[in-house]
Protein backbone atom coordinates (compact mmCIF):
# COMPACT_ATOMS: atom_id res chain seq x y z
CA UNK A 1 0.00 0.00 0.00
CA UNK A 2 1.11 3.37 -1.04
CA UNK A 3 0.57 5.37 2.51
CA UNK A 4 2.17 8.99 1.71
CA UNK A 5 3.84 10.97 -1.09
CA UNK A 6 6.78 12.96 -1.03
CA UNK A 7 6.21 16.31 -3.32
CA UNK A 8 9.34 18.14 -4.95
CA UNK A 9 7.31 21.89 -4.52
CA UNK A 10 8.67 23.91 -7.80
CA UNK A 11 7.89 22.73 -11.39
CA UNK A 12 6.28 20.07 -9.54
CA UNK A 13 3.21 21.81 -6.77
CA UNK A 14 3.11 24.77 -8.62
CA UNK A 15 4.32 25.64 -12.18
CA UNK A 16 8.29 26.47 -12.63
CA UNK A 17 9.23 30.43 -11.85
CA UNK A 18 12.39 30.72 -10.94
CA UNK A 19 14.92 31.47 -13.64
CA UNK A 20 18.10 30.22 -12.30
CA UNK A 21 19.91 31.29 -15.72
CA UNK A 22 19.17 34.70 -14.25
CA UNK A 23 20.16 34.35 -10.89
CA UNK A 24 23.63 32.41 -12.15
CA UNK A 25 23.92 35.32 -14.87
CA UNK A 26 23.34 37.94 -12.07
CA UNK A 27 25.70 36.27 -9.71
CA UNK A 28 28.16 35.41 -12.30
CA UNK A 29 28.30 31.75 -11.95
CA UNK A 30 28.51 30.17 -15.65
CA UNK A 31 28.29 25.98 -15.11
CA UNK A 32 25.11 25.43 -15.78
CA UNK A 33 25.76 21.75 -15.16
CA UNK A 34 26.00 21.79 -11.32
CA UNK A 35 22.67 23.15 -9.12
CA UNK A 36 23.19 26.66 -8.23
CA UNK A 37 23.01 25.99 -4.28
CA UNK A 38 25.69 23.60 -4.52
CA UNK A 39 28.07 26.70 -6.35
CA UNK A 40 26.79 29.51 -3.73
CA UNK A 41 28.19 27.33 -0.94
CA UNK A 42 31.51 27.34 -2.53
CA UNK A 43 31.76 31.15 -2.43
CA UNK A 44 33.49 32.98 -0.05
CA UNK A 45 32.29 35.24 2.19
CA UNK A 46 30.75 37.83 1.98
CA UNK A 47 30.05 37.02 -1.52
CA UNK A 48 28.15 33.69 -0.66
CA UNK A 49 25.55 35.88 2.04
CA UNK A 50 25.17 38.18 -1.05
CA UNK A 51 24.81 35.33 -3.34
CA UNK A 52 22.55 33.68 -0.54
CA UNK A 53 20.15 36.62 -0.28
CA UNK A 54 19.83 36.95 -4.02
CA UNK A 55 18.63 33.31 -4.15
CA UNK A 56 15.90 34.13 -1.26
CA UNK A 57 14.63 36.93 -3.00
CA UNK A 58 13.73 35.09 -6.34
CA UNK A 59 12.47 32.32 -4.39
CA UNK A 60 10.13 34.64 -2.43
CA UNK A 61 9.21 36.78 -5.76
CA UNK A 62 8.30 32.93 -7.08
CA UNK A 63 6.49 32.46 -3.56
CA UNK A 64 4.06 35.18 -4.69
CA UNK A 65 3.70 34.75 -8.04
CA UNK A 66 2.95 30.83 -6.75
CA UNK A 67 0.23 28.78 -9.62
CA UNK A 68 -0.64 25.41 -8.45
CA UNK A 69 0.03 22.95 -11.69
CA UNK A 70 -3.10 21.56 -13.43
CA UNK A 71 -4.81 18.49 -11.45
CA UNK A 72 -3.01 20.02 -8.27
CA UNK A 73 -6.24 20.14 -6.09
CA UNK A 74 -8.19 16.92 -7.32
CA UNK A 75 -5.58 14.97 -6.24
CA UNK A 76 -5.04 17.04 -2.87
CA UNK A 77 -8.94 16.04 -2.32
CA UNK A 78 -8.39 12.56 -3.07
CA UNK A 79 -4.93 12.16 -0.56
CA UNK A 80 -7.13 13.36 2.10
CA UNK A 81 -10.13 11.57 1.28
CA UNK A 82 -7.82 8.60 1.40
CA UNK A 83 -5.46 9.69 4.70
CA UNK A 84 -2.63 9.12 2.02
CA UNK A 85 0.21 11.69 4.08
CA UNK A 86 1.88 14.53 1.88
CA UNK A 87 5.42 16.09 2.41
CA UNK A 88 7.14 18.52 0.42
CA UNK A 89 10.76 18.45 0.27
CA UNK A 90 12.75 21.41 -1.66
CA UNK A 91 16.01 23.09 -1.93
CA UNK A 92 14.17 26.18 -1.26
CA UNK A 93 14.20 28.05 1.81
CA UNK A 94 11.34 27.74 4.46
CA UNK A 95 10.02 31.21 4.12
CA UNK A 96 9.66 30.82 0.54
CA UNK A 97 7.87 27.18 0.87
CA UNK A 98 5.31 29.22 3.68
CA UNK A 99 4.66 31.77 1.30
CA UNK A 100 4.42 29.70 -1.64
CA UNK A 101 1.66 26.96 0.25
CA UNK A 102 -0.45 30.37 1.53
CA UNK A 103 -0.89 31.71 -1.60
CA UNK A 104 -1.97 28.67 -3.01
CA UNK A 105 -4.45 27.67 0.33
CA UNK A 106 -2.66 24.97 1.13
CA UNK A 107 -0.82 25.61 4.43
CA UNK A 108 -0.87 22.45 7.25
CA UNK A 109 -1.64 20.90 4.08
CA UNK A 110 1.82 19.41 4.18
CA UNK A 111 3.99 17.56 7.09
CA UNK A 112 7.29 17.30 7.24
CA UNK A 113 8.03 20.44 5.50
CA UNK A 114 11.55 19.51 4.46
CA UNK A 115 13.38 22.63 3.12
CA UNK A 116 17.50 23.62 2.96
CA UNK A 117 16.91 25.30 6.45
CA UNK A 118 16.84 21.43 8.18
CA UNK A 119 20.54 21.37 7.07
CA UNK A 120 20.44 17.84 5.53
CA UNK A 121 22.38 16.53 2.65
CA UNK A 122 20.29 17.64 -0.59
CA UNK A 123 18.59 15.78 -3.08
CA UNK A 124 20.21 13.58 -4.67
CA UNK A 125 20.80 12.47 -1.12
CA UNK A 126 18.38 9.94 -0.18
CA UNK A 127 18.65 11.98 3.27
CA UNK A 128 15.27 14.26 2.44
CA UNK A 129 13.54 10.89 1.86
CA UNK A 130 14.48 9.21 4.88
CA UNK A 131 13.91 12.12 7.35
CA UNK A 132 10.07 11.87 5.65
CA UNK A 133 10.00 8.30 6.46
CA UNK A 134 11.42 9.03 10.07
CA UNK A 135 8.57 11.25 10.45
CA UNK A 136 5.68 8.80 9.18
CA UNK A 137 7.26 5.61 10.48
CA UNK A 138 7.03 4.24 6.74
CA UNK A 139 9.40 1.57 4.93
CA UNK A 140 10.19 3.39 1.59
CA UNK A 141 7.85 1.09 -0.47
CA UNK A 142 4.41 2.95 1.53
CA UNK A 143 5.73 6.19 -0.31
CA UNK A 144 5.60 7.20 -3.93
CA UNK A 145 8.58 10.41 -4.43
CA UNK A 146 7.36 12.89 -7.35
CA UNK A 147 9.40 15.54 -8.78
CA UNK A 148 9.79 17.48 -12.49
CA UNK A 149 13.62 16.91 -12.20
CA UNK A 150 15.96 14.14 -12.09
CA UNK A 151 17.39 15.55 -8.52
CA UNK A 152 13.99 14.81 -7.56
CA UNK A 153 13.73 11.77 -8.70
CA UNK A 154 17.15 10.38 -7.73
CA UNK A 155 16.52 10.78 -3.97
CA UNK A 156 13.66 9.20 -4.14
CA UNK A 157 15.49 6.31 -5.64
CA UNK A 158 18.78 6.44 -3.33
CA UNK A 159 16.19 5.72 -0.70
CA UNK A 160 14.57 3.39 -2.79
CA UNK A 161 11.23 4.64 -2.92
CA UNK A 162 9.55 4.46 -6.40
CA UNK A 163 9.14 7.72 -8.36
CA UNK A 164 6.85 9.30 -10.31
CA UNK A 165 8.07 12.15 -13.32
CA UNK A 166 6.14 14.88 -13.60
CA UNK A 167 6.79 15.59 -17.38
CA UNK A 168 6.39 18.99 -18.93
CA UNK A 169 7.17 18.61 -22.38
CA UNK A 170 6.00 15.10 -23.76
CA UNK A 171 8.73 15.17 -26.49
CA UNK A 172 10.97 15.24 -23.62
CA UNK A 173 12.63 11.73 -22.17
CA UNK A 174 12.24 10.49 -18.99
CA UNK A 175 14.74 9.92 -16.82
CA UNK A 176 15.71 6.25 -16.03
CA UNK A 177 14.98 6.98 -12.71
CA UNK A 178 11.19 7.22 -13.05
CA UNK A 179 9.08 4.46 -12.28
CA UNK A 180 6.03 6.10 -13.49
CA UNK A 181 5.49 9.22 -16.00
CA UNK A 182 2.91 11.55 -15.63
CA UNK A 183 2.03 15.11 -17.72
CA UNK A 184 -0.41 16.05 -14.79
CA UNK A 185 -0.99 15.66 -11.21
CA UNK A 186 -4.00 14.60 -11.09
CA UNK A 187 -2.77 11.57 -13.12
CA UNK A 188 -1.37 10.12 -9.80
CA UNK A 189 -4.96 9.20 -9.06
CA UNK A 190 -5.14 6.32 -11.37
CA UNK A 191 -1.49 5.13 -10.25
CA UNK A 192 -2.33 5.30 -6.54
CA UNK A 193 -5.73 3.05 -7.11
CA UNK A 194 -3.48 0.50 -9.42
CA UNK A 195 -1.10 0.35 -6.76
CA UNK A 196 -3.61 -0.14 -3.96
CA UNK A 197 -5.50 -1.87 -5.16
CA UNK A 198 -2.81 -5.13 -5.64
Amino acid sequence: MILGIAFDMDGTLTKPKIDFARIRAELGLTDPSRPLFEQILELEEPRRAQALAVLERAELEAGREAEANPGLYPLIEYLEKNQIKKAIFTRSSSRALELTLSNLKLSGKFFPLVTRDLNLPLKPSPAPIQYILEQWQFSPEQILVVGDYVLDLQSGKNAGARTVYLQHQPSSPSPKEADFVITGLDQLISILEELNAR
